[in-house]
């Protein structure tokens, strides 16, 4: 059975993972920078419907014969990425955190583009009850 003919468990399965070359990595980043320019994202930062068929179609234009599929390939990296970058999102956010050289993750500050600085971080959030006492308020004083 080869590769492509393997959907995701049979390949966690048989332990067949994809090794992505540095040349596709940052093919796909090139392609995940101007999807992100031209605005194909939903106001969730999330990419909108039937982008990572989209995505397999200019990465294929990059990398020819690279059997790059959105589904599972890209899609993963994609999740990959997202998790990695959040991890050091969140280090880096930390008082008192600091690395000496960039080199420590290099796709950083592209991956900021594209997966950006819009997550929950708990500032401002309300509990039920903080809620209910505010409106208690706003009821016996009205603006």
């Amino acid at each position: 059975m080869k590769n492509e003919d393997m959907n995701s468990e049979q390949a966690k399965a048989a332990g067949t993972w994809r090794k992505w070359t540095n040349f596709e990595k940052d093919a796909l980043l090139s392609v995940l920078d101007d999807f992100v320019t031209r605005g194909l994202r939903c106001e969730t930062r999330s990419f909108k419907s039937r982008t990572l068929l989209q995505m397999e179609k200019s990465s294929e234009v990059l990398c020819p014969n690279s059997n790059l599929k959105a589904y599972p390939h890209i899609e993963s990296k994609l999740k990959k990425w997202k998790q990695n970058f959040s991890i050091v999102y969140d280090m880096i956010n930390t008082s008192g955190f600091a690395w000496n050289d960039a080199k420590n993750f290099p796709i950083y500050d592209r991956l900021a583009l594209s997966f950006g600085t819009d997550r929950a971080n708990g500032r401002g959030a309300e509990t039920p009850a903080d809620m209910a006492n505010e409106q208690s308020i706003n009821d016996i004083n009205p603006a």
